[in-house]
């Protein structure tokens, strides 16, 4: 699970707090260029570009000053996206170091990128501001939701131990565990604003858009959207919510073929909740085992070993695609169709075509496929014993 970062001033070594509470420390002035403007996305979203904006307060249960939520809405009248504005400072012991940023997701909750005020800048060791190259890089490492960050602590960040250089301006030796996903000396910074991107924050704007923000043609929008980072969301909260799923089963079953393993788990799982036709879905599945992804073959054929019985024409719609070839394929196939289906004398005359091919492994295994048959058919006897003595 992952550790949450704790906004509050507390004995940890590191945390943030806000610039209205009464403490003891001091911040250091920061030269700025007021001619360049700092904003950095991982789309095109353009704030500025927004049909309209809405700002709401919310509960975001942390020590930030500011609970203000602006949602921006595109040219749809949909919620698109979202921000806050964090004027706050990293902190470690009494040392700080200020953060002043503006923060944006997806209203899916996908980070979308950052924005800096007029003339404001980040800072690193020895009080020096990031350069465009910094600015990039943390751009990158806030868009990686998977980052070893999670993983780490305060306490990892700054062990117990003799200080030896100073980190982001603060007493501390940045860890080599976590060079990677950081910025070059800003690896409190690094650190914070990550936990900011994916933690408790961004938690509680989600919790709101669910509760307040969520409707049919927004859930549809995100399921017709090619981005499967959306989609994914969309059949979260369709399972969560209120809603008639059976308006999205035909989003669904296009999204089955958007070649994202992720979306097309998460569609297979809905078309089944909503109690689709059972023949139609395995037909739709089955042409899964065509893609080049290993992962989506990997959905299907987990989705396929669920039943107890295949239809006669999935059965041969995943036998036409049998080759003389490819071992992977006959094998995983031939997998599925035992104690699943039963080929008649027509299926049994198609198979045994296999019998003849170069690959060795493949004719091996369809022999043994189709010696296990209980009801087989002359002509397959005869075509058993032909490749025996071949064999042989």
């Amino acid at each position: 699970m992952i550790r949450k970062f704790r906004i509050a001033l507390s004995a940890a070594l590191i945390c943030i707090i806000p610039l209205t509470l009464n403490a003891q420390i001091t911040f250091k002035s920061e030269k700025s260029d007021h001619n360049v403007v700092r904003k950095f996305f991982t789309s095109s979203f353009q704030p500025e570009k927004a049909l309209k904006t809405s700002k709401i307060r919310i509960n975001f249960k942390d020590s930030i000053p500011d609970d203000t939520l602006t949602i921006y809405f595109s040219n749809n009248n949909l919620p698109d996206a979202i921000s806050r504005n964090i004027h706050t400072a990293v902190c470690m012991d009494t040392l700080c170091r200020l953060v002043d940023i503006t923060l944006y997701w997806a209203i899916t909750g996908k980070y979308l990128g950052y924005t800096l005020p007029d003339g404001k800048e980040l800072t690193k060791k020895e009080h020096i501001p990031f350069s465009s190259a910094d600015y990039s890089r943390l751009n990158e490492i806030l868009g990686d939701s998977a980052s070893q960050l999670r993983n780490f602590t305060p306490e990892d960040m700054h062990p117990a131990k003799k200080p030896v250089k100073q980190t982001d301006g603060i007493t501390g030796a940045t860890l080599p565990d976590v060079a990677s996903w950081i910025v070059p000396e800003a690896a409190y910074t690094s650190y914070a604003l990550w936990h900011l991107t994916y933690g408790a924050n961004r938690d509680s704007a989600m919790a709101h858009i669910k509760k307040r923000l969520l409707s049919d043609h927004l859930l549809l929008y995100l399921l017709q959207n090619s981005d499967p980072y959306g989609q994914v969301r969309g059949f979260q909260w369709i399972g969560s919510g209120n809603v008639n799923s059976r308006q999205f089963i035909e989003p669904a079953l296009k999204i089955l073929h958007s070649q994202n393993y992720k979306s097309v788990g998460y569609a297979i799982k809905f078309l089944k909740s909503v109690g689709i036709d059972e023949g139609r879905l395995q037909k739709e599945v089955v042409s899964l085992l065509d893609s080049e992804d290993f992962r989506i073959k990997y959905v299907a054929i987990d989705y396929l070993r669920e039943f107890d019985n295949l239809t006669q024409p999935v059965a041969r719609d995943m036998m036409s695609r049998l080759n003389g070839d490819n071992y992977y394929l006959v094998n995983v196939i031939l997998t599925l169709l035992e104690r699943r289906f039963h080929p008649d004398g027509e299926d049994q005359r198609n198979l045994s075509k296999l019998l003849n091919s170069k690959n060795t492994n493949v004719a091996i295994r369809v022999y043994k496929y189709l010696l296990g048959l209980h009801d087989q058919s002359p002509d397959l006897v005869k075509q058993l014993n032909r490749y025996r003595r071949r064999a042989l």
